[in-house]
């Protein structure tokens, strides 16, 4: 875990030099409307249908640490084309490059899938089942702390290359900010290497993938936790285009600016997700997720009452997605505990693909939404505030689906007696 913890780690420093944010201002550089962002966004969702078949790939070549480190590398090269492609006049047309920009960063995304259903499926034979809430716990620190890293770099590269550089493209520091992430996911492989690859498992080779992925659906334990992640992310993807172009268009607030509010919510993260991953342990995923989704559910509020004489009231979303840590750990649990150990890449494959559909497509019909109501002569801030309403009604209603989870083994706190508290505690402090 301590190799895999350092794998999270360096791919998250150039995960946050190379943020969806980042490739956001590549394309509103380029004049992209609201529907063309909401397609640069839910593109690498429905490219990640195509993961559905990693389970078949990791039986033929029965060797997911080969997968996912050479899925790894090659997504880090494709990355490195992002940027030059979206550059402004790269090729003929605007509409071009946003094509382009699309189709790297679709490519790039589904070589990340690939080499993600491989780890996870990994690191569920890696992690023991009843210390795993606080092992992913631990791993959740890493991955904010590198982002933390990463976006701090970025904004810092685009602040200076601004002072320096002060009749440079906007495009110029994003693009060299993409490249030195590209270069740091690469050398993420290198711990990977260092990890046993526990290849006799009986889940180093799933066993009749694609019949197993129906299998997955017809599991009820399972189905419900799949529903609840597409309506999870159906609630994210209404406000997903809205949230992206808001600070910008409308409030001002520069890519830097957006990048420290970031950080800032991601260093936040980095200090609950421990103590997130210990309660899980203890009581299950399920309380932990719903007073997790209860905070997290207010961000579109403050987007809501945000405007560009008040605009760091958007600050207090991010502070509200501080909670997003243990909704983050709660799921990476709950994935790998409702799914058959001994078979778990074709369940992981199943919910990451279904998942990614359904957000992919919440995004595309926010964004196609956001342009028709622009188009009939709404004032932009009415508009905005629509969409923040109705994202914030979406993600607290989400709280229902996360009490019809059926999860074996949870137990509530308020259920217990005092002295079954205590020994739980003492239980806790022996593992």
């Amino acid at each position: 875990m301590w190799w895999a913890n350092a794998n999270a780690g360096l791919w998250a420093v150039g995960n946050g030099l190379v943020s969806t944010t980042l490739v956001i201002y590549l394309a509103l550089g380029l004049g992209a409307s609201g529907t063309q962002v909401s397609f640069i966004v839910a593109a690498p969702r429905f490219a990640g249908l195509l993961r559905l078949s990693v389970p078949a790939l990791i039986a033929r070549l029965s060797h997911r640490k080969a997968i996912c480190i050479t899925a790894y590398l090659a997504s880090s090269i494709v990355l490195c084309a992002v940027p030059w492609l979206a550059a402004p006049g790269r090729l003929q047309t605007a509409a071009g490059s946003i094509a382009a920009l699309v189709v790297t960063w679709s490519a790039y995304h589904l070589l990340e899938y690939v080499g993600s259903v491989s780890l996870w499926s990994w690191l569920g034979d890696i992690t023991p089942r009843r210390v795993r809430g606080r092992l992913l716990g631990q791993r959740e620190r890493f991955l904010t702390l590198g982002v933390i890293g990463g976006l701090f770099a970025s904004a810092l590269l685009a602040i200076l290359w601004q002072r320096v550089l002060p009749e440079a493209a906007r495009w110029e520091p994003l693009a060299a900010s993409s490249a030195a992430g590209a270069l740091l996911m690469a050398l993420a492989a290198v711990p990977l290497l260092a990890m046993p690859g526990v290849l006799h498992t009986p889940s180093a080779r799933p066993r009749a993938p694609w019949r197993t992925l129906l299998g997955a659906l017809a599991y009820p334990p399972y189905r419900r936790l799949i529903s609840f992640a597409c309506c999870f992310s159906m609630a994210n993807g209404i406000t997903a285009v809205a949230q992206s172009m808001y600070p910008l268009r409308v409030l001002g607030i520069e890519y830097a600016g957006i990048q420290t509010l970031q950080g800032a919510m991601r260093a936040g993260q980095s200090v609950i997700a421990p103590r997130m991953g210990r309660l899980v342990d203890r009581w299950g995923n399920r309380p932990v997720m719903t007073v997790a989704q209860l905070i997290v559910s207010t961000g579109p509020l403050f987007f809501l009452i945000s405007t560009p004489d008040e605009r760091w009231w958007i600050a207090g979303a991010y502070i509200a997605w501080i909670a997003y840590a243990g909704m983050n750990v709660g799921l990476d649990n709950i994935k790998l505990k409702l799914a058959p150990p001994d078979n778990n890449a074709p369940y992981l494959a199943v919910y990451y693909a279904v998942n990614d559909l359904v957000n992919g497509l919440t995004m595309i019909a926010g964004g196609v939404a956001y342009d028709r109501l622009q188009s009939g002569g709404r004032d932009a801030l009415e508009l905005y505030a629509w969409l923040f309403a109705i994202g914030w009604l979406a993600r607290t209603l989400v709280v229902l689906m996360v009490a019809r989870l059926m999860e074996p083994g949870a137990t509530r706190l308020r259920d217990m007696a005092p002295g079954q508290r205590a020994e739980v505690a003492q239980g806790d402090d022996r593992r």
